[in-house]
């Protein structure tokens, strides 16, 4: 009986070492952390790990302005929420790569196409290009005027330059001038026209060709009274050389008269002596 109740017991220690045992394996197992399953993973990378978010790994850099006018605030405020929407929209994976593309242009937006008939503006500091003509004087009238002064400055055998000249100072090229009864391009009078040979009506010297067909011809006798010199012969144009020409005996050759012939008296008759004859 002694042996019995020493062995009773061990049986109880047994049963007590095994409750201790169970204890102390569960809280061995709380401290192990359980393995992620795939779907928290993917959900902690494409939201947030211990509640920050989550960068994405490539950043985009945005190319700077070429024009300093588009970097003012409002637009780097649009290109930065853009970023972030872009950024969030690649982070949840259903925004097209396009989009991204579009807010990474930071230049300035291309202009749309302008309606007909609108007028076009171009930016300040531009160079515009001009074709501008080699010989503008050889273009219009301006090329019909000079062709009809080389002609009759040919004609008339007077330098074109004097011509030209004359021209330019009397009515700068305008075939319509007039001031005070002096008519068209070289400005001659009605009756020093008439006087060339000309017989039409006083309207009728706006014709450039007509114009300078007699007044170019009266520039013909001043330049023949001068004796060849420019500076003169466009003097005697403007004042009259009608008395010059008379007396140098040349209104024929200018066309302004004829030239009277001076007689030639005959030798002086011998003077009879006084005195008597022997």
């Amino acid at each position: 009986m002694a042996v019995a109740a020493r062995l009773r017991p061990q049986p109880l220690l047994a049963i007590f070492l095994l409750a201790c045992g169970s204890v102390s394996g569960c809280s061995t197992t709380s401290q192990v952390a359980q393995a992620p399953s795939m779907a928290q993973t993917a959900g902690a990378a494409a939201g947030t790990d211990a509640g920050y978010p989550v960068l994405p790994e490539t950043v985009s850099v945005l190319p700077q302005p070429s024009n300093p006018a588009y970097a003012g605030g409002d637009n780097v405020a649009g290109v930065a929420v853009q970023g972030q929407m872009v950024a969030t929209a690649s982070a949840q994976g259903g925004a097209p790569a396009v989009a991204a593309q579009t807010a990474a242009f930071a230049g300035p937006t291309p202009q749309a196409v302008q309606p007909a008939g609108a007028p076009i503006t171009a930016p300040a500091g531009l160079a515009v290009a001009m074709v501008v003509p080699e010989a503008p004087s050889k273009l219009g009238v301006r090329g019909e005027i000079d062709k009809l002064i080389d002609k009759y400055a040919a004609v008339y055998e007077v330098p074109v330059d004097l011509v030209r000249h004359v021209v330019n100072r009397e009515s700068t090229f305008n075939p319509r001038a007039y001031n005070r009864g002096h008519w068209g391009l070289m400005q001659i009078k009605h009756a020093t026209a008439r006087g060339m040979g000309y017989g039409g009506p006083a309207s009728g010297l706006f014709d450039a060709e007509t114009n300078l067909k007699y007044a170019v011809k009266y520039l013909r006798g001043a330049w023949l009274v001068s004796d060849g010199n420019p500076k003169r012969a466009d003097r005697l144009y403007q004042t009259g050389y009608y008395y010059e020409a008379k007396r140098k005996g040349m209104l024929e050759a200018t066309g302004l008269g004829i030239d009277r012939k001076r007689r030639q008296r005959g030798p002086a008759p011998a003077i009879p002596s006084a005195e008597p004859e022997a």
